[in-house]
């Protein structure tokens, strides 16, 4: 639905093109999420576990983000 709304109100119009790490990344997450939720119960390291891959996702699209903006400065 966002994409097809990003061609009316958006400033440039999304597209399903994802590179591979966030469609792994992805499938990580809903593998996780799947674990989690099956059992029917809980305990702190199975929140530990969640949080844990949640961090590292975001450490990873943190680094990605810095490697694109040096590649970006030495093309011009």
């Amino acid at each position: 639905m966002l994409v097809l709304l990003s061609y009316v109100i958006g400033p440039a119009p999304m597209d399903l093109h994802f590179w591979h790490g966030a469609v792994a990344m992805m499938l990580i997450a809903a593998m996780t999420a799947s674990l989690v939720t099956n059992s029917g119960r809980s305990a702190w390291f199975l929140g530990a576990l969640v949080v844990t891959v949640y961090l590292v996702f975001a450490m990873t699209l943190y680094l990605f983000a810095a490697a694109d903006r040096v590649t970006e400065g030495l093309k011009c």
